[in-house]
């Protein structure tokens, strides 16, 4: 039912989260995606048999079920995070509560309403919405009703340490994606082109407004000025800009005032620290296009990146940030200064270097010579303040399941 109806749920997408209609489509595949990953993975559900140290018993494993699974999903990405968690709930034979996020309610709703075209039982998928006044209500009652025996929450690392507590007082079972900072190391030996475009994905994706964004960009010193104009190039031959409803538009608005004053708020913050600017900055031709309007920008930190709002804080909009690194060593280091793991990014050609960089680097997800790390058949997820458990891949249908030992004698 999706399938058939992905233009309607693409024009919902765009009309709640201003994203360019063909990025919606896209989007709505992505949620597509993961339906049919989990629907295979259904059959790759079974337990194991053990061998039984004492003669007269043998040993047997068997899964099993949660019961309710209570989904909160956010604004971001409406579709592909509803079906990332309730494709993978529902596979595992729970029944899935969905809180979408207050901002996009309208995607939640056509899904339920698919689900139920599509001959889905009662009472399998459901939503709940609310408005933003009544989100702490309705996500303390997910966390403390006895009915519930799951929550899956993506959202900031500050919600998520609350509802983590809240959830503990029961000792219920929670997974939960969080924030990201995520470094972009481009080393000396990296090839410039491929690491600009991978930058552009990774960074410029949804107008900066994902979780795995690169938001600290470090580059070698001796590549700092080359790779600067090489992105702003790829940039400009990357992005199209205009309606929204325009096919041939690739880069959209970000999605609040809240959220452009927040990236406006940054690049303010660097630049009267001694930053520079690559590209131009916010001007005029950017309002045309609407009050949250912002094309990429690309800004030299120079000295004094340490005190830099980016450093701390998602920016979680168009604005890259670039650190100058000396050694590899160095590189790590910068990298690994956060309390949040979630993705990481590195170019470099060196298979040695790559191999020793991807393992030191305290993320749960690394793209080495790639821009985009989401898949459906992948395990997403982060460490330390980012999060806990995994989404996609075989491992998904994990964090929904209970396992039984079985001991029998004979």
């Amino acid at each position: 039912m999706i399938k058939k109806n992905k233009e309607d749920l693409a024009a919902l997408c765009t009309l709640e989260l201003g994203k360019p209609y063909t990025e919606s489509l896209v989007s709505v595949q992505y949620a597509v995606d993961f339906l049919d990953w989990f629907e295979g993975a259904i059959e790759r559900t079974f337990g194991d048999t053990i061998p039984a140290a004492r003669g007269n018993t043998r040993i047997f494993t068997i899964k099993q079920p949660q019961g309710v699974v209570a989904a909160i999903t956010p604004w971001n990405s409406p579709l592909a995070m509803i079906t990332r968690k309730a494709g993978a709930a529902i596979a595992a034979g729970n029944s899935v509560v969905c809180k979408p996020a207050p901002e996009t309610p309208l995607c939640a709703l056509a899904l339920a309403k698919l689900f139920e075209r599509a001959g889905g039982p009662s009472g399998v998928f459901n939503v709940v919405t609310c408005g933003a006044e009544s989100t702490i209500a309705v996500g303390e009652e997910l966390c403390h009703n006895d009915l519930v025996k799951h929550l899956s929450f993506t959202g900031s690392t500050s919600v998520g340490k609350h509802l983590n507590i809240a959830c503990a007082k029961s000792i219920k079972r929670i997974s939960m994606e969080l924030g990201g900072n995520a470094p972009f190391i481009v080393f000396a030996d990296a090839n410039l082109d491929e690491a600009a475009q991978g930058l552009a994905t990774s960074k410029f994706r949804s107008s900066g407004q994902t979780c795995v964004c690169a938001n600290r960009i470090l580059v070698h010193a001796s590549i700092f000025d080359d790779f600067s104009e090489i992105l702003k190039k790829t940039i400009d031959r990357t992005f199209v800009y205009g309606s929204v409803w325009d096919r041939s538009v690739t880069f959209g608005p970000l999605y609040s005032l809240k959220g452009m004053s927040k990236a406006i708020l940054h690049l303010e913050d660097a630049l009267s620290k001694g930053g520079r600017l690559v590209t131009d900055g916010p001007d005029a031709t950017d309002m045309e296009l609407g009050p949250n309007f912002l094309k990429p920008v690309i800004v030299k930190t120079g000295a004094s990146w340490k005190s830099m709002k980016f450093m701390e804080e998602e920016t979680f909009g168009p604005v890259a940030f670039l650190i100058g690194f000396d050694t590899e060593q160095e590189a790590i280091e910068i990298a690994n200064q956060s309390s949040l793991g979630l993705a990481a990014y590195f170019y470099t050609q060196d298979i040695s270097r790559l191999w020793k960089t991807a393992e030191a680097l305290n993320v749960g997800m690394v793209g080495a010579r790639v821009g985009l790390v989401s898949a459906t058949e992948m395990p997403f997820g982060g460490i330390m303040e980012s999060g806990i458990g995994r989404e996609g891949g075989i491992e998904a249908l994990s964090e929904f399941l209970e396992t039984k030992s079985i001991t029998l004698g004979i």
